[in-house]
């Protein structure tokens, strides 16, 4: 539904609230008349009434609680279809809600979007009038021939894919390392192994976060580790004391955003990543996150086929559903599947990290 379906929705159930309570007001008040008539009849039996005229008042003062009785039924209706439009009242909200702010995601999507698309078309313009200018002086200078060798002009070789792969365990129970290993030795088999070059970070801190980015300008950056509550728990790099340093996903947008080159691609290995990292999308095109928890095994093995198809020119859409099939072929159902989340303007089934120049 629309958010203006789900306000008029909320707008006819109030309606129908103030109808209810309405309805629910007069019964009490007919039965509170009721039973006071009743009471009036009781009170007019008296020692010397007569045994005929006290049967009478019994009489009317039975009728009256009989009338009270009925409107009870009432009250004990409208109140039910009070409740049970209180349950659709408070729904409606919440979607009203969820959809006000689901539009304003997109809508500031949509301009961060524009923005980009007004600096790109900027940078060609600029490109466009360097270009012209270089002509034009070119054309001014004199000509000038010189006679070289003939050689073959070499093709030029594609941009490697560069992961920046970071891994922490500072409570010590997760086998980071095997997932790494397994990863490496799923790459050496790929058809573009050559393509992709992963920079491990073991123990990794934030610092070593920034580190990676300033230094090796990821397209990818991987965290593997514990998670939770929209949240990542890098190492505090002791030798002594280990313990964990906890970042949130506010704080990991805005380290990811830090730099000119931002990745294209963000994967959270750990567990429950999903919730809350729709704000990673501020920084990264795309974020890859689990919804529960994951064991060693099926972090593993997800992460070996994945890199494996990317490493095979396969593009994100596709290699993430491999991953998933690698856990259902290994006998891992875990009741959970990878993630992923991307903004409006990526195509995941076209979004391809290694590509081969053709011979």
């Amino acid at each position: 539904m629309s958010e203006k379906q789900y306000r008029d929705k909320i707008a006819s159930i109030k309606k129908q609230q103030a109808t209810e309570e309405a309805g629910l007001a007069k019964a009490r008040s007919a039965a509170a008349k009721h039973r006071s008539d009743a009471a009036k009849e009781l009170t007019k039996i008296t020692p010397r009434t007569s045994a005929s005229v006290a049967r009478s008042y019994q009489r009317n003062a039975e009728s009256a609680e009989k009338r009270a009785l009925a409107e009870d039924v009432k009250i004990k209706n409208y109140s039910k279809k009070l409740g049970s439009l209180a349950g659709d009242l408070a729904t409606a909200e919440s979607n009203l809600d969820r959809e006000v702010r689901a539009a304003a995601r997109k809508a500031e999507n949509d301009r961060k979007a524009a923005e980009r698309r007004a600096e790109q078309e900027a940078n060609q313009r600029r490109t466009r009038e360097r270009r012209h200018a270089q002509e034009i002086a070119r054309l001014s200078s004199p000509t000038v021939r010189y006679v070289h060798e003939v050689r073959e002009i070499p093709t030029p070789k594609p941009e490697v894919l560069r992961v920046l792969y970071l891994t922490a365990n500072p409570e010590m129970n997760l086998r980071t390392e095997v997932e790494v290993r397994d990863v490496q030795q799923a790459v050496r088999k790929a058809t573009h192994r050559d393509l992709i070059e992963i920079s491990y970070r073991p123990a990794a801190t934030p610092e070593d976060l920034l580190d990676g980015l300033n230094v090796l300008r990821p397209h990818v950056v991987h965290f593997s580790g514990h998670a939770g509550n929209a949240a990542v728990l890098f190492d505090n790099a002791s030798v002594d004391t280990p313990d964990g340093r906890k970042v949130t996903f506010d704080l990991l947008a805005r380290v990811l955003d830090a730099t000119t080159s931002p990745p294209a691609l963000l994967v959270l290995n750990g567990c429950d990543t999903l919730d809350g990292a729709e704000v990673l999308l501020d920084s990264t095109p795309v974020v890859i996150a689990m919804a529960a928890e994951i064991t060693d095994l099926a972090a593993s093995a997800f992460a070996a086929r994945f890199y494996s198809a990317i490493a095979s020119a396969q593009p994100i859409g596709p290699a993430v559903r491999q991953g998933a099939v690698a856990l259902d072929l290994a006998g891992l159902d875990e009741g959970w599947k990878p993630t992923v989340s991307a903004r409006d303007d990526v195509n995941l089934e076209q979004m391809v990290l290694v590509r081969p120049t053709p011979e």
